[in-house]
Formats: structure tokens, sequence, C-alpha cells
């Protein structure tokens, strides 16, 4: 048995370094796309639920942004909020014409709710492009300009990067935090570039309006709690009719900070992996695969106890695994302007294996919760609708 399975995981490791060394290829395209100097009307939209402590920060970097006044809408929306959430919108919409209020005051059935707020700012705003972002989020004073770079003619979606940022910079912990997530942003600018975007994150993300009403917004994942963007970009990406770019730039960044607790780093990374049967089947598939790559390849590296030539065979393929991995992650770095953490990636790839077995897993009991919502009430909401504009 051990035999079996030894040579199943190699032959899955030669699967995945091909896919690697694929991915790598994609990087080199992000470098060298193309580059617009128009100035589209943008409307910014920023959803938020009790975020009285990260939004004052956040709209005053939104201010600053350098980008004309006239052609900039930054459309707040107040999530059912119960904190000082809905007087600081009110107060910036007060004192800054570029501002405009939407308060939401309830749920409704079937539609979750930062979708809802989400399809309520597109549907009031005027800009041409949709550029989105959280509360919690520090873009750059170029990011607006940069971000809207990236569409030319033929652009219809353009996704970016939101590093973590680690205070105190010396928190290692923190650091490999940041490790996993630039690991996404590889991944996500990679598959970008070879023209099949896997996943991208709300907190930098944007698209032409007229793309959000021609595929009928988020359709058939209205009601999930989770994946305003990466499901959104998965109907985007499945129409086959969109081009989608991926903005590297370091303009561009939207600088966010990691989980504070334990606890809501376990409920984000929950919420990620649960989202893994909605993906299309293809991409479903190939994620079954690794975690049955990384399933067989963690028994291996257990079975000192009972067998020896199993152990070390796993190790060879761990070893192996880990050189392509730092292959792709290098290159990543370089590309996305973040080299930082990269000097962690011996620790990171040792706990990655063990990350994804409990992650995948429990990822699909639907355990998570996120701002104040449950994955397993997603779908009972009232069905009263109460939403006043100012």
């Amino acid at each position: 048995m051990t035999f079996i399975i030894s040579g199943i995981s190699f032959i899955l490791l030669l699967l995945y370094i091909v896919i690697l060394r694929y991915l790598r290829s994609g990087l080199n395209r992000i470098k060298h796309q193309n580059r617009s100097e128009e100035t589209p009307f943008v409307s910014v939209i920023v959803c938020a639920h009790n975020e009285e402590s990260n939004l004052p920060v956040c709209l005053e970097l939104l201010s600053n942004q350098n980008y004309p006044d006239h052609l900039t809408e930054i459309i707040l929306v107040n999530d059912r909020s119960t904190d000082q959430t809905k007087e600081i919108i009110e107060k910036k919409c007060s004192s800054d014409k570029r501002f405009t209020c939407i308060h939401i005051y309830d749920k409704i059935e079937e539609f979750a709710p930062k979708k809802r707020a989400i399809d309520t700012a597109i549907r009031q705003s005027k800009g041409d492009i949709i550029l989105l972002t959280d509360a919690d989020g520090r873009p750059a004073q170029e990011w607006i300009r940069t971000m809207v770079s990236y569409y030319t003619t033929e652009t219809d979606m353009v996704i970016g990067y939101a590093p973590y940022r680690v205070k105190p910079e010396r928190h290692i912990s923190k650091q490999i935090l940041s490790l996993e997530y630039l690991s996404h942003a590889v991944i996500a600018a990679a598959s970008t570039g070879i023209g099949y975007p896997l996943t991208c994150v709300g907190t930098n993300m944007s698209y032409r309006k007229s793309v959000y009403f021609e595929v009928e917004g988020f359709g058939e994942f209205k009601s999930h709690l989770s994946g305003d963007d990466d499901l959104f970009l998965t109907r985007v990406r499945e129409f086959k009719k969109y081009k989608i770019g991926y903005a590297a730039d370091a303009g561009s960044h939207v600088y966010n900070n990691p989980p504070r607790l334990w606890r809501k780093f376990i409920h984000q990374r929950l919420r990620y992996a649960s989202k893994g049967f909605d993906y299309p089947r293809k991409v479903t598939f190939g994620l079954i695969l690794y975690f049955l790559f990384n399933l067989f390849l963690f028994t291996g590296l257990i079975s000192f106890v009972f067998s020896t030539s199993f152990f070390i065979a796993s190790v060879a393929i761990f070893l192996l695994k880990a050189i392509a991995e730092f292959s792709v992650m290098q290159k990543g770095t370089e590309v996305l302007n973040d080299k930082r953490y990269l000097k962690l990636f011996p620790i990171a790839a040792f706990l990655h294996i063990p990350y994804v077995l409990i992650f995948a897993i429990l990822g699909q009991m639907k355990l998570y919760k996120w701002a104040g919502n449950s994955a397993k009430t997603e779908n009972k909401y009232n069905n009263s609708m109460a939403i006043k504009n100012d």
C-alpha cells in the first residue's frame, strides 16, 4: 500500500510541477500588460458593517487620491451597523461632495448582505468603472489612477493585490500570515497571466459597470454569504468573452491588516475554503487532486514510525514540491513588488500541508462566521426590505 501511495504521490508531484511551471510563465506575461492613460469616471464602493475603528483612515486615504475630483464618486454603504459607522459616513458625505451615503437596515431572503450592499451601490453609481475596497483597506495615493491605467479598450475587469501590513514589523506569526496571503495573490496574478484567473480579493478589485449587468450580477451565487470577489470573478471568467487584467504595480496596492485574533483568521480561512465545490468542475477537480496530494504527502511524512522507505520517499517528494513552489513564489514577489517575507518560505512550506488538510475539511462543514452572519443561516433572511438613501 505504501508503495502505491508513493507512486501516486510522485505522479501528482510531476503534474503539480508542470502546472507550477505554467503558472510561472503567466507571471512573465503580467509584467508586460498594456496600459492606458485614459481617465474615465470611477465609482469607488466601500461597504461597512460596524467599521467605526477602520473607516476614518480609509476615508482619509480615499480623500487624498491622485485622481480628478470631477471624475470620482465614492459610495459608502452602511450595512446594518450598530456602532458609529453611520455617523462617520454621514459626516464625511456632508463635508466632501465626492462621497455619497447609502444606509441598509435589514437583511432580505436569498441575498447575502455584502452582495446586496454592493449591488445597491452599483445600481446607484455613475461611473464607467466600479472600484471596490473594504473599510479596513489602506489604498496607496495612486490607487485609483493605477488601477484605471490597466483598462485598455479591450479590458473588462482588473483585479489587484491587497498585501498585509505587519505591525509590529518583527511579529513572526503575522509575517508568515503575510507570506501565505501573498501566495494567494501570486496564484491570482499567475492564473490571470495565462488567461484563466482563479481567485481575487474584494479589498482590491474592479470591473466595468456594464459587465456587472451583462453577467446579471452575482447570479446563482447571490445568496452565498461569501464570494463577492472570487465567485463573481468566476461568473465573469466563465462567460468567456471578457478580458481580465491584473494590476501588479505597487501604486495599485491596497494594504490591509492580518486578522488580529487567531479566531478571526480561522473563520476567514474557513470562509475561503468553503467555496471549493462552488467553482466550475475542472477547478473543483484540481482542488481535490491537490488535497489528495497533500494528504498522501502528510501520511508519508508521519510514516517514520512504521515505514522508513515510505518516509524517505515522502521527504524527497516534499523537498521537490517546496523547490518548485519557491521558484514560483520568488518570481511572484518580483512581479508584485513585495519581497518582505520570502525568507520565511521554509517554515511556511512545512506548515502548508496540515494547513491545506485542516481547512479543506472543516471548510466544507460551513462553520465560519463573518460580519455577524453565520454560514448556516445565510439563506434564512427576512423578506422585508428597508433601504434609505441619503
